[in-house]
């Protein structure tokens, strides 16, 4: 069992129509929600950083590809509990030629509690605004979370639920990367889902994931609809989130989101979100138990 959800809360726009119940209903404005209970997919395995691991890694076939990454995610959920950090949040309305229309900053407390036992997984996600700036004017905004955790479809307990394959290695900013494509192919308990109007319906992701050669760790993914919804006015659901190393006490590394960009399409709305996540810290709880004396 885990206990997780992405969920997309989407109230559609009073220049779109849908559907329901066989008449036409509009509505006035737009909210989108992404309510997240998603696993963190990070690992602070040692760093193998020689190029013989390296081409060793380039000659895995993909179900030994995918154990080792799957192992790393087993072992950030057996080594970390809680981690904390601050997450600055750009919403834009774009207009014609990606023309920013309207813009909102906020900055948030971001709180992600872990807790595994045995098969079980759940997280608490939690988000206290610090700041917000916004534009002149009013705007339909998308707000978004949750993303910045996508990696969960990696996880041993859901690789069963897509179709893996290998694709041609890359480059990126120097650094010579795996890649791997994915295609969610089961609805079996989905790990995203469209939540309009008290219906939820499910969300098939479909992309890409690149993967240090060295450490397998996951160093960015970007995924897409698989499932068409354009019959419910989403034409288009994007997400690109990038993953860098953190140090904690000073030896030990874990991969944690770095940078989340989530574009939202309708037929006449453009949305894009912008998550950037700093300062991480472990999150601990002290508990103190004090018995009184009788008097």
């Amino acid at each position: 069992m885990v206990d997780y959800r992405t969920m997309i809360r989407l109230s559609l726009l009073s220049d779109f129509a849908f559907r329901r119940s066989g008449a036409i209903r509009r509505v006035p404005k737009v909210l989108g929600l992404v309510a997240a209970a998603l696993a963190l997919l990070v690992a602070g395995l040692a760093h193998a950083d020689t190029p013989l691991a390296e081409s060793l890694a380039r000659d895995l076939p993909l179900p030994q590809l995918l154990e080792r990454v799957g192992k790393q995610v087993e072992t950030f959920w057996n080594q970390f509990a809680s981690v904390t950090c601050t997450e600055s949040v750009t919403q834009d309305k774009l207009g014609e030629k990606g023309k920013v229309l309207f813009e909102q900053r906020e900055s948030f407390d971001y709180l992600l509690i872990l807790q595994a036992s045995g098969l079980d997984l759940s997280v608490d996600e939690s988000r206290v605004e610090k700041t917000v700036k916004t534009s002149k004017g009013k705007a339909s905004l998308l707000d978004t979370n949750g993303f910045s955790i996508f990696t969960l479809m990696l996880h041993p307990l859901y690789q069963s639920r897509y179709e893996f394959r290998r694709l041609p290695d890359e480059t990126l900013q120097g650094r010579p990367l795996l890649r791997i494509g994915f295609q969610q192919v089961s609805d079996d308990r989905p790990l995203s889902v469209l939540l309009l109007r008290e219906r939820q319906y499910a969300l098939k992701w479909t992309g890409t994931a690149w993967i240090d050669p060295a450490s397998f760790e996951v160093v960015r993914i970007q995924a897409g609809l698989g499932n068409s919804m354009a019959d419910m006015g989403l034409l288009r659901l994007d997400a690109d989130v990038s993953y860098s190393d953190v140090t904690f006490n000073q030896s030990i590394r874990y991969w944690l989101p770095a940078r989340a960009v989530v574009e939202a399409e309708t037929k006449r709305q453009h949305w894009r979100n912008t998550h950037l996540f700093s300062d991480y810290r472990r999150f601990e709880v002290e508990t103190q138990v004090k018995t009184a004396m009788p008097q």
